[in-house]
């Protein structure tokens, strides 16, 4: 099986010849869409993604991650990132190619696994590296051959991190770090860290313009066009609208195409 998680979208060619010659190569492989339709180089929903599904697929699995992390220095932001590099590794029995972007570690802020960089041959081949360079390697990976034929090891990769929910005083604060085509906003709270936090104390979850005091079950627990929190399949708290867009209603328009939600929850007793 070979998943697919990329910003190539589906309007133009790119993808298609990408799964053709994945077909070419082994008419009888399992190629599954992950995701293809991510906003361009966003590497933090390609990690959210890519984490959630794991679990769910069966081991020696390959997923190729087709997502670079650009940074724009005309805007201050600098890194070690080389986009030039491509990454192999195997994770919970699963094979993960991906560019030099920090994605392991934003998967698992404890990855520890062996990383290994393919080799490959011209520049040419970095230009499509989905098609050129990481086709080839997952079909060698599919067939059960040995990854040191392909790549070989290294300690020198990117790695990124990814802001963490925290207390301060009576506060949890926490940020939004997906938005899914319903408009709902998937923060980094986690059931388990929100329940040892709150115990038994009562809460406020500020909104703009809004405040919730409850945990909801399900969508349905509120009227249409009111706000909800829940913890989601992947017990990540869950900022909803039923039947509307948390995002459209609840994002601030000034900051442009950058997703930038704040959540605080007050504690008391």
């Amino acid at each position: 099986m070979i998943t697919l998680t990329t910003d190539l979208g589906y309007r133009d060619p790119y993808l298609a010849i990408v799964k053709a010659k994945l077909y070419s190569g082994n008419p009888n492989a399992n190629v599954i869409d992950l995701s293809c339709d991510l906003k361009s180089y966003s590497i933090g929903d390609a990690a959210f993604i890519l984490k959630n599904a794991l679990a769910y697929f069966p081991e020696n699995t390959v997923h190729l991650v087709a997502v670079k992390f650009i940074t724009n220095s005309s805007l201050g932001q600098t890194s070690n990132i080389d986009n030039t590099r491509y990454l192999a590794t195997k994770y919970k029995n699963q094979f993960i190619i991906t560019p030099d972007n920090g994605l392991y570690t934003l998967i698992d802020k404890g990855f520890s696994e062996p990383v290994y960089q393919l080799f490959y041959q011209s520049n040419e081949q970095h230009r499509f590296f989905l098609k050129d360079i990481f086709v080839d390697a997952a079909l060698h990976l599919a067939a059960n051959k040995s990854i040191n034929d392909i790549a070989g090891p290294t300690q020198d990769y990117y790695k990124a991190s990814q802001f963490e929910a925290f207390v301060s005083g009576n506060m949890i604060k926490a940020k939004g770090i997906y938005v899914d085509d319903f408009g709902n906003i998937i923060t980094n709270l986690e059931k388990q860290f929100f329940n040892d936090v709150v115990g038994n104390k009562q809460f406020v979850i500020y909104l703009p313009g809004d405040k919730i005091g409850t945990i909801s079950t399900n969508y349905d627990d509120v009227k249409f066009g009111q706000a909800l929190a829940l913890f989601n399949s992947f017990d990540n708290l869950e900022i909803a609208i039923n039947g509307k867009s948390a995002y459209n209603m609840l994002c601030p328009r000034d900051i442009g195409s950058k997703f930038d939600f704040n959540l605080m929850i007050e504690l008391y007793d």
